[in-house]
This record gives C-alpha cells, structure tokens and sequence, in this order.
C-alpha cells in the first residue's frame, strides 16, 4: 500500500473568478486534513479553467510541528517551496525549531492549578510530571499572553523560549520567572519577493511583539488578601475565580427533592462582584467574563440588560467575546441588532469569537447581510471582504432573497453560498 502524505491548508490567495472554485473543492484554510496529491490536482485542474490565476496555497505537513510548504500555481504550471521562519520581516533572520522534549516546559510548582487556564485542555500537559507541552493553540492574543505570564511565573528555568501558535501566527515566547513574557512574531519566509508577498497575503500578518508581566510580579503592585466575607472581590485572580465558578446560586427546596431554587440575593452578589470596581482593569477582566457567564447561564431574561450595558462600557477584548457569545442565545431584535453591527466595528480579537457565534440566529445573519454586506459592497470593500469571508468559511446558506438587490459582481463572489433557487 502506497504512502498518502496529508496536509493541512493554512491559507490561500487567489483571484475574486478562482474563489468560488477552490471553495467547491474543499481548497480553504481551516482544521481538515487533505491528501496533498489531491490538493495538487486540484490546483492543475484550476489552472485548467483560469490559465491566466495566480493561486498561493500555504500548507502544513503536520497537525502539530512548524513544518510548511506552499504551492504557486500559475501560467508556468505548479511549483512547490519550503517555508521557513525569520525573526524580521524584512530579512532572513532564522529561528531554530525545538522538538521533543526541548518543546516541554518545565514547572516547578502549581502545574495542578495551571491546567485550569486550559478551559479543560490537558491532553499536552501532567501535573504528575510537573511537564507542559508547548506549542498550544491559543485563539486569542490576550487570553495567550495571560497564559504564558501563568507559566512563566512557575518556570523551573530562570528564562526559557519556546514556540507558540497563537490564531495561525508563530512566535518566539521567551518566559522569564521574574519578568514575565515577550513575544516576538514569526514571518514565513520564502526567497522568491512575489511568492512570499502572495504567502504572507494568504495567512496574514502576526500581530507585533508584546509583553505580560508575571501574576506574582503584577499581585505584588496591586493584589489584596482573599477576604471569606468578599470571595469575589478579594485575594488572586485564581482565588476569585474559583469563587464565582463555586458560587452557590441554586439550592434544593426541599429535602429529597429535584427541585431546585435561586439561592437569596445570589444574583444581587454577583453582580456587584461585576460592578465592583475591585474587579475593574485587564488583570480582572477574566473574573468579569466568568461573572457575565454564571448570571446568564442562571438569570437569562435579568442578565439581558447588563449584556447590553457591557457592550458599551467593556474594553478587554475576551470579555466583549464572552458578552456577544451570551446574546447570540438571545432571541430579541436589539441582540440581533448589536451581532450584526460588532462585525462592523469590533477589533480582530473579538471577531475572531463573534464569528463563531454569529450563525446561531438565522435573523442576525439575514441582518448582516441584508444591511451590512449588500450595501458595502463595493464603496467599502474591506468590510464586504471580511463578511464574504465568514460566509464561506462558515459555510452560511443564503437565501437569494436577501440578496436579490445585489448587484452581479457580489454574487459572483458568494458563489457556493448562495442556496439554489
């Protein structure tokens, strides 16, 4: 039986007329593993089709290591480089891979309370070992930072650097205990200009390099000593934490029953814990975003206004994830209103979740299109872009109706989005 090589697409570029066509054959970024003949194929018979393309497709040969590759295929045929990394963008400044267990942090202490940051992730990492694999797949810039400050905190090593992968972007972390983290972005290099000009265009630009200091350093400018009477307001980050995910809001009525009742004044808590300007600043913004979570998933229809009310006043980019993750569960012509009109305005951190939650309502998406993607098109194209493409990624059916004052040019570019009349 012959080898199959498997390859997972980390982006493509390509002209508006091939789009539609990759999209058909399963040619998109995203988790799925592809037979890298096929993609090859694929990409001949695309050539076939629109002789004049130019198609960029960036691929990684494994699941887990930084290993990649890119096919450019043109009116010269197929061709196949090997990518590397550059510490600068504008030159070729090499950065050597660490494998096995050179990719293994080692704790010292904490590893237990650690895993908890994993949102339940623990598969690359054993407190028994007091061992945590990295790279891990991080989603979000702040919530991989805080992350990072966690581990450095606890490192067995003084400094210690490893690679991460952080939303498809690579970069040095280099964790000192008593600093914190720095992050240094990685750039897909290529030698030819043209080639690696298409490349970075088709899995986009790191963020720049950043810092976070570590939990310790940052609890000894401002924490405060846990008080029992204020679990929620008082001591660590993790302290508070484990308060509001144990806050007890339900209790049984009666003896031996199933039925369960609001424990008194538990919501009026919980949300001055939310208010408490204890709670206030970047440092405390996971403490909000677990309080937004525990009074929705409880008091749905009293917690609605404060989802609206956070909106407007929330500026940690996690926290504004967590609020429009909330109100994509409510049915209300204002929360379809606020989705719709976030994918418009918010930062790519929170579009980035806002994207995965947007399709839970059928009006919010309607919306979106309806009064946001048709009319953009094409006097702000960068806003039309980036809804076309959700749609395809998402592989949201539309209705021609929305679409049907559209003109030819936007249809051309839903393509296989759009649902048969």
């Amino acid at each position: 039986m012959s080898h199959v090589d498997y390859v997972k697409i980390r982006g493509c570029e390509a002209s508006e007329e091939v789009r539609p066509t990759l999209l058909r054959r399963g040619i998109t970024a995203g988790p799925d593993l592809h037979e890298k003949q096929k993609v090859e194929q694929v990409l001949l018979a695309a050539l076939d089709d629109f002789p004049e393309a130019l198609i960029c497709v960036v691929f990684q040969d494994t699941f887990l290591e930084f290993e990649h590759g890119v096919f450019l295929a043109s009116d010269d045929g197929l061709d196949e480089a090997e990518v590397c990394w550059s510490l600068k963008e504008d030159e070729r400044v090499g950065f050597s891979v660490p494998k096995g267990e050179e990719a293994q942090v080692p704790l010292s202490v904490g590893a237990d309370s650690l895993l908890d940051l994993f949102d339940g992730t623990t598969k690359d990492a054993s407190a028994e070992e007091h061992l945590l694999r990295l790279p891990e797949r991080f989603f979000e810039l702040p919530k991989a930072l805080r992350m990072l400050a966690h581990i450095a905190a606890v490192l067995e090593p003084d400094r210690f650097q490893v690679l991460v992968d952080i939303a498809g972007h690579y970069y040095v972390a280099t964790l000192e205990r008593k600093k914190g983290v720095v992050l240094a972005p990685l750039y897909p290099w290529v030698e030819d200009a043209e080639v690696r000009k298409l490349m970075r265009s088709a899995v986009g630009t790191p963020a720049p390099g950043t810092f976070e200091p570590c939990p310790k350093k940052e609890r000894a400018r401002g924490g405060s000593k846990r008080d029992p009477q204020q679990p929620f307001t008082t001591g660590s980050l993790k302290a508070r934490m484990d308060s509001v995910q144990d806050a007890p809001v339900m209790v049984r009525a009666a003896y031996g029953s199933k039925t369960f009742v609001e424990t008194p004044e538990a919501f009026e808590q919980l949300v001055a814990a939310l208010r408490a300007s204890e709670n206030g600043g970047p440092r405390f913004a996971p403490v909000r975003s677990a309080l937004y979570q525990v009074l929705f998933n409880h008091w749905p229809e009293k917690t609605r206004p404060l989802l609206f009310s956070g909106l407007e006043a929330e500026q940690d980019d996690a926290v504004r994830g967590r609020l429009y993750a909330c109100l994509s569960r409510v049915e209300d012509p204002a929360a379809y209103h606020a989705l719709a009109r976030g994918m418009k305005v918010e930062p790519p951190g929170v579009l980035e979740r806002l994207s995965q939650v947007i399709w839970r309502q059928t009006a919010t998406v309607e919306l979106l299109v309806r009064e946001y993607l048709v009319p953009s098109w094409p006097e702000d194209r960068a806003l039309a872009d980036r809804l076309v493409k959700v749609l395809r990624d998402e592989y949201v059916e539309i209705p021609p109706a929305w679409v049907s004052e559209a003109p030819e040019e936007l249809l051309k570019v839903l393509g296989p989005v759009l649902a048969k009349a």
